[in-house]
């Protein structure tokens, strides 16, 4: 996929693999790293019932989680080699009841900056070859960088 955003540093991919390994949070509800692209970043979690509502979807706690974390990764492939990414923002669009065997956060810068990148996520609940979006989010992410 052909991206219209350079990124600053080459290592990003590296660097984002890194960062997501040390989420405990993705460990915890199972969450994997899926594609990491420049200005895009997809998670996958599986389908869990210690992951539902009272209903039986996907809490959508657990939507926003994963959701986050994809923009945020969007972004962070976009910021320097010492930098890290810090959510200022985000809101979020249940659109469908999350019900699905597997989900997809589909993360994408839509505008990058020094200090402030906004991205979306797409979430999609995937059941055999058929996927559905279920929920959507516009996130606001700082680049943090180290202090003199």
């Amino acid at each position: 996929m052909s991206s219209p955003f350079t990124p600053s540093d080459p290592d990003f991919a590296r660097r984002v693999q890194q960062s997501f390994a040390a989420q405990a949070i993705m460990q915890t509800i199972g969450a994997r790293l899926a594609e990491v692209d420049v200005g895009r970043v997809v998670i996958e979690l599986p389908y869990a019932t210690g992951l539902t509502q009272q209903d039986g979807f996907v809490h959508a706690g657990v939507s926003a989680t994963i959701m986050d974390s994809a923009c945020g990764y969007a972004a962070f492939t976009l910021m320097p080699a010492d930098a890290r990414v810090l959510t200022i923002e985000f809101k979020t669009n249940l659109l469908a009841p999350a019900a699905g065997d597997c989900f997809r956060a589909v993360g994408q810068v839509r505008k990058p900056g020094r200090s402030v990148t906004v991205a979306e996520a797409d979430l999609f609940a995937v059941s055999g070859d058929d996927q559905k979006l279920v929920a959507t989010m516009t996130g606001t992410l700082m680049t943090v960088l180290p202090r003199d």
